[in-house]
């Protein structure tokens, strides 16, 4: 691993554990084991530590999103929450620390923000695809979908805000999955509720016993 590449999984790990606004240069440089001055010669900043963050956290993106642009089965569903889940444990910082990103790092925001729509976008085509698919009641009103598909996005970004027990991530995962597939479960028809109870009620359960 290259000097670069301890810095930056460096500050990963320590805008995690003690928030971006918290961590100052001389503490990523003394946790790689460099002084600042070597730091500076590969990121002259803190903004272009973060810059390279959102760079690598892009490419993470862009293929779960452009290979899943639609996940029609509730299984690939559940599954395209498992890798949300593991995003947000691995840079838990670029979702608890919305307002810090917002406020000091627009460009950065804004590319996030971008990302976002995509993120909503994707998960409202699933909604209206299982609607189509007969597994989901019509909407009650015009753009009730749409909402949800916020509100999931919302659970997505905020869920990791609490403080989580290291040993605790595979029950708070199954917690995370839980607490959005709440937000579909009321408009499940009954075939989609049946579909439900067999392929993801089964599997959470699964998860649970081996907590």
């Amino acid at each position: 691993m290259t000097t670069k590449e301890k810095i930056v999984r460096s500050s990963i790990a320590l805008f995690n554990h003690q928030g971006m606004v918290n961590v100052r240069l001389q503490h990523i440089a003394d946790e790689v084991g460099i002084s600042v001055g070597n730091l500076a010669y590969h990121f002259y900043s803190k903004e272009a530590i973060i810059n390279s963050i959102v760079e690598q956290l892009s490419d993470i993106l862009k293929p779960i999103i452009n290979e899943h642009k639609e996940f029609p089965g509730l299984l690939d569903f559940d599954t395209q929450l498992a890798r949300y889940y593991h995003l947000l444990v691995q840079y838990s910082f670029f979702f608890t620390d919305l307002v810090e990103i917002q406020r000091n790092y627009p460009n950065q925001y804004q590319s996030r923000e971008a990302t976002t729509n995509e993120i909503i976008h994707q998960i409202y085509n699933w909604l209206i695809q299982n609607e189509k698919n007969g597994l989901l009641k019509e909407e009650p009103r015009p753009g009730h979908y749409s909402i949800i598909s916020q509100t999931i996005w919302m659970i997505i970004t905020f869920y990791l805000s609490r403080p989580l027990d290291e040993k605790n991530l595979q029950d708070s995962e199954r917690g995370f999955k839980e607490m959005v597939w709440s937000q579909i479960l009321p408009h499940f028809t009954e075939n989609g509720r049946m579909e439900f109870d067999v392929l993801i009620e089964s599997l959470l359960d699964s998860q649970e016993r081996s907590c």
